[in-house]
């Protein structure tokens, strides 16, 4: 397939899948930059919705994951090994760690909601058949993230959630068209009485109600604890891709025994929402990758501009126009080498650049630029380009 993510990743030289280290991703620089760009947007965002990011450990004993009923219902997907007679596992998700925090930072009412947020490595032992370039790994980072609350809290939240999780779509290319809501339900595998999984799947579907957000239901689809919004993302193929998750649970904090005081000096189980934006950032690079083929917008692109003098004697105002984009966070570069400009501007539109900035004696004369496109050109002053970009 000629935008397969992989194909573009080797191209581009943006990451690695090596057989010696099988579902685990090797970040090239120009690969990482993407990475931790989203990393940093996603970072800024949750700030500002009042996220506090944590850091979990990756390994725990078996004792903690059979308390919160992860053993039972993933252990062929989990990674074991034995260390001075403990069995231990490396964490397939990271509610268990989030709830044992909880446990620490919030004893009262008043610390509610707290939301708690965390870049989370992950593993599963998924099967060798099953794994698919960045799409299925067996090592892999979420932007997972918990909000314990009581449930007068929750439909809050959920208008929180929703419009922080809009927000970023958008910022990524994608608006509510193409973006479907489901609503998964009680799986055959659950823990919890019927009368609370009533109450827990009446919250969802009202609340997206309230919101006058279309819905779809899928019987037997949600998690062992709880049901769940999923959201599933159409690309510029029609493809749709399932990416984050809203998870109401009334269930785990109990199981795990995580309790606070409540206004009327009782002890109370919290409400936990599960939530991710993106869900996996490495499926989500590849998604990315694919839907834009590998062009992806300039905030993001690792060869956005490349800077084109026409001569060694240009290098003076093409540095300085260097250092104004550089510091606006694009990944820029000047190619002064011997090439021709013809071929320095098809190199750079093969690596799947957005922009040429040329430069020559009429550029400097006139304080302007001649960008090119792939398919357009024309003169701009470094202004009027830095005002366009930075819309984008």
């Amino acid at each position: 397939m000629k935008n397969e993510h992989r194909k573009i990743g080797q191209e581009l030289q943006l990451f690695n899948l090596a057989d010696f280290s099988s579902g685990m991703v090797f970040w090239y620089p120009k690969g990482y930059s993407i990475y931790q760009k989203i990393e940093s947007y996603l970072r800024d965002i949750q700030t500002q919705y009042h996220y506090q990011e944590i850091k979990s450990p990756v390994l725990a004993s078996s004792q903690l994951w059979e308390k919160s009923g992860h053993l039972e219902k993933f252990k062929e997907n989990m990674f074991l090994l034995e260390n001075d007679d403990n069995e231990l596992a490396l964490k397939p998700m990271n509610c268990p760690f989030h709830i044992e925090m909880f446990k620490q930072l919030c004893q009262s009412y008043r610390s509610l909601p707290l939301r708690l947020s965390e870049f989370g490595l992950c593993h599963r032992n998924e099967a060798s058949g099953a794994l698919n370039g960045l799409l299925r790994l067996r090592s892999f980072n979420q932007d997972d993230g918990h909000v314990f609350c009581t449930k007068a809290h929750i439909q809050a939240e959920l208008i929180d959630f929703m419009k922080m999780f809009y927000q970023v779509y958008e910022k990524f290319g994608f608006d509510k068209k193409n973006i479907d809501v489901k609503i998964s339900l009680r799986p055959q595998k659950r823990t919890g009485s019927e009368s609370l999984w009533d109450s827990a799947e009446a919250y969802l579907q009202q609340g997206l109600q309230v919101l006058n957000i279309p819905f779809e239901l899928l019987p037997e689809e949600g998690a062992f604890y709880g049901p769940k919004v999923e959201f599933a993302l159409k690309d510029s193929l029609g493809r749709q891709w399932q990416c984050g998750t809203f998870q109401l649970d009334f269930m785990l904090a109990e199981r795990m025994g995580a309790s606070f005081i409540n206004e009327s000096g009782e002890s109370e189980y919290p409400v936990i929402l599960h939530r991710a934006v993106l869900g996996s950032l490495e499926r989500f690079i590849a998604i990315m990758l694919e839907h834009h083929q590998g062009r992806l917008p300039a905030w993001l692109n690792p060869n956005a501009i490349s800077i084109i003098p026409v001569a060694q004697s240009h290098n003076i105002y093409a540095t300085e126009v260097y250092d104004k984009l550089k510091s606006l966070g694009f990944s820029i570069s000047i190619n002064n080498n011997d090439d021709s400009v013809g071929y320095k501007l098809r190199s750079h539109f093969k690596q799947k650049g957005l922009y040429a900035l040329i430069i020559g004696d009429d550029e400097i004369q006139e304080q302007n630029l001649t960008v090119r496109e792939k398919k357009s050109n024309c003169k701009m002053r470094l202004e009027d380009f830095i005002l366009n970009i930075m819309k984008q």
